[in-house]
């Protein structure tokens, strides 16, 4: 979890600096990205001040490069100032380029997003990227997964994205929404029969736990091997049916079953009964989900 235990830990603080942080250019990079077409030019030039001139060029080139806005101080960007005035302003001193006003550095954003055919993300654009979030968290449950996936979708809807944390932020609410869906539709598909077959589970045979035998393969062929292979499937084939029968109604991809599936081994006994799974903290439900 990040500092904000409410937050899902996503990427490492490079990949969100290479997302969010303010760009970095050498010599090569500034000729690109702060190369002028001839309706960018247009706009600079209707601008009233050689500071905001060159402020609209700055943030052209830096929206070029990672499609976001940024708010910065006059030190971390003096190399990019300086080809700007050399390259459009001759003669112009870096003393003349002062900071520009709330309101002034807003209209340029939008006259940057007219150029490039970008909207902000607002909040009617924020809740079509959840509900596309949620159809994707039916794929995969994986945080990576779904914050590329959206990240993705915005590109495509040419949005600028959003903040990290409200990414974050989205991105757990739709994961724990699916394993909400997830339960209620097991809630609503186990039948007694079943849930008392779960609750077994957690119970000892001769001091081993019933659920270990989901976890263990058969050695060889050897009779005694194959007899408790036997064994295990009479006890198995009721909840492989009912799983079978299950997953085909839940809209999970095949994909996604693989993962549920690879947690199998790393559940332990201990760690399901840390988890509170277990037959007098939870219903068989709850287990299941877990």
């Amino acid at each position: 979890m990040a500092t904000d235990s409410r937050r899902l830990s996503i990427l490492t603080a490079q990949e969100i600096d290479d997302l969010y942080g303010l760009p970095r250019f050498d010599e090569d990079d500034r000729l690109v990205y702060f190369d002028l077409s001839a309706a960018e030019r247009d706009a600079v030039e209707g601008v009233h001040t050689t500071s905001a001139a060159v402020h609209l060029v700055l943030q052209l080139g830096y929206f070029k490069a990672k499609q976001r806005f940024f708010a910065y101080e006059r030190a971390a960007v003096l190399d990019d100032l300086q080809h700007i005035l050399q390259r459009y302003f001759p003669g112009r001193d870096l003393e003349t380029v002062k900071p520009l006003s709330k309101p002034t550095r807003l209209g340029q954003q939008e006259i940057v997003l007219g150029l490039f055919g970008y909207r902000l993300c607002d909040d009617a654009a924020r809740a079509d990227l959840e509900r596309k979030a949620r159809r994707i968290a039916m794929l995969s449950t994986q945080p990576l997964y779904i914050l590329r996936e959206a990240l993705r979708y915005l590109e495509q809807q040419r949005l600028v994205a959003p903040g990290y944390s409200v990414l974050q932020n989205l991105v757990g609410r739709v994961v724990a929404g699916e394993r909400r869906r997830l339960t209620h539709l097991l809630e609503q598909a186990l039948t007694p029969a079943l849930e008392r077959r779960l609750d077994d589970l957690m119970e000892t045979d001769e001091g081993i736990y019933r659920i270990r035998a989901l976890q263990r393969e058969a050695k060889s062929f050897a009779y005694l091997e194959l007899h408790q292979e036997v064994e295990r499937r009479r006890v198995f084939e009721p909840l492989y049916l009912f799983a079978r029968d299950f997953l085909q109604t839940t809209g999970l991809s095949n994909e996604s079953v693989k993962y549920y599936a690879s947690l199998v081994p790393f559940y332990t006994v201990y760690k399901l009964r840390r988890m509170g799974c277990n037959p007098s903290s939870a219903p068989a439900t709850r287990r299941v989900a877990c």
